[in-house]
C-alpha cells in the first residue's frame, strides 16, 4: 500500500472505552512514525472535545472532508458511512466482530432482531458485508481476519496493544511487584462482559470471593491485578479484549470462555484448561476444578501463562511492524 497525504480516523464522540482508546493509540502512533494522521469525532456536524483520559495523546482534531490521495478510516459500527465516501480511499477497522454482527451468544433470535434493527435505521449496509468488499480492512484479531476470510476479504493486520502497562519502564518495575506482592484468593471479573455466567457462579459458588472490576482508574487496576489470583471473563470477546491481557500481565491466571476470539490460539494464547466451555453440562464442576487448582498450585499456573505474558509484552513492537506494513510507512524499526 502506498503512503497516503493524510490518514482521518473516524471516532464516536464523547466514547471512553477500549475501541475509541484505540483509535486514539493509532492515531498518535501514525503520526509518531512520519505519517499525517488526525482523528474526527462523529456526529461530523458537530463540534467536540477529546474525552480528557484521551488528551495525553495530543493528537490533532480534523473536521470530516473527503479528498483524493487520503484515507479515511471508520470503525465496523459506522460501516454504511464508509460507502459514502466519493474521493478518498475508504476503510474499516474491525475491533469488535460482533459489534456489527451484533451476536451476544445468548438467544439467536434477539441477536437477529438487534441486526435487523440496525439494517433498519441504516447502520448496516443492505447487501451486508458484500457491500464492504471494494474497500481496505483492517484486523484487531485473527478472529476477525478469520471473519473477513470467511467471506473472501483480505485484511491487514492492525492490533492495538494495551497502553501504559506494556511500556519497558512499567514492565521492568512490574516484574519486581509482581514477585514481592502477595496474592490472595480472588477472582476478578468485568461485570460488563458474560455477566449471566458470573451471576450463576457466584449463586453456586457463596465460598469463592468474586470482585467487579469497576470504576477504577489504571493504577488502582494494577493494584488489584497484583493482589488477586484470577481474571475470568466469559463474554462474547468480539476482538482481542484488553482486561484480559492487563491481568495477564500483572500475573493473573485467565480463564475464559469459548466465544468470539478467546476460542483461537492466536488472540488467546493460552492452554485450553483455561478455557472453560460454559454450555457443558460440567461446566460448573470444571470451573471449580481450574479455580481450586490455581488457588492450591499458583505457582505452577503463573508459569504456565508466562508464554501469553511475553506475547502482550512485545505487542508495541508488533503494532508498529503492522502499521509500517499496513500503511507504506519507512520502517522506523532498527535494521
Amino acid at each position: 500500500m502506498s503512503k497516503f497525504n493524510r490518514i482521518l480516523i473516524i471516532c464516536p464522540a464523547n466514547a471512553i472505552t477500549a475501541g475509541p482508546e484505540a483509535i486514539h493509540q493509532l492515531v498518535f502512533d501514525l503520526n509518531r512514525l512520519g505519517q499525517n494522521a488526525a482523528i474526527v469525532y462523529h456526529p461530523f456536524n458537530k463540534l467536540h472535545e477529546t474525552p480528557k483520559p484521551y488528551q495525553k495523546y495530543k493528537i490533532t482534531v480534523a473536521n470530516y472532508q473527503d479528498f483524493q490521495h487520503e484515507l479515511i478510516i471508520f470503525p465496523e459500527i459506522m460501516t454504511t458511512l464508509a460507502l459514502h465516501v466519493k474521493q478518498a480511499q475508504a476503510a474499516i477497522w474491525w475491533m469488535s466482530v460482533n459489534n456489527y454482527t451484533c451476536i451476544r451468544y445468548g438467544n439467536p433470535f434477539r441477536d437477529h432482531f438487534r441486526y435487523f434493527k440496525n439494517l433498519i435505521k441504516g447502520k448496516r449496509p443492505l447487501r451486508g458485508i458484500r457491500a464492504l468488499k471494494h474497500l481496505l480492512h483492517f484486523a484487531q484479531s485473527d478472529y476477525a481476519n478469520q471473519f473477513l476470510l470467511d467471506r473472501q476479504i483480505q485484511s491487514f493486520p492492525l492490533s492495538d496493544p494495551i497502553p501504559v502497562y506494556t511500556d519497558p519502564g512499567y514492565l521492568k518495575d512490574l516484574s519486581e511487584k509482581i514477585v514481592n506482592t502477595q496474592r490472595q484468593n480472588i477472582i476478578l471479573f468485568n461485570p460488563n462482559k458474560g455477566a449471566k455466567i458470573t451471576e450463576k457462579l457466584k449463586s453456586t459458588f457463596p465460598n469463592l470471593l468474586f470482585k467487579p472490576l469497576q470504576g477504577y482508574n489504571r493504577e488502582e487496576l494494577a493494584e488489584i491485578f497484583l493482589s488477586s489470583k484470577i481474571y475470568i471473563d466469559f463474554g462474547h470477546h468480539p476482538g482481542k479484549d484488553r482486561l484480559p491481557r492487563e491481568a495477564a500481565i500483572h500475573g493473573c491466571c485467565v480463564i475464559t470462555g469459548l466465544y468470539g476470539s478467546a476460542a483461537n490460539p492466536i488472540d488467546l494464547p493460552i492452554s485450553n484448561e483455561y478455557k472453560l466451555d460454559v454450555q457443558s453440562k460440567n461446566f460448573e464442576q470444571n470451573f471449580a476444578n481450574i479455580v481450586d487448582s490455581i488457588f492450591t498450585h499458583f505457582e505452577d499456573h503463573y508459569t504456565n501463562l508466562e508464554n501469553y505474558r511475553n506475547v502482550i509484552a512485545l505487542e508495541p513492537l508488533v503494532f508498529e511492524q503492522q502499521m509500517i506494513n499496513a500503511f507504506g510507512i519507512e520502517s522506523a524499526l532498527p535494521k
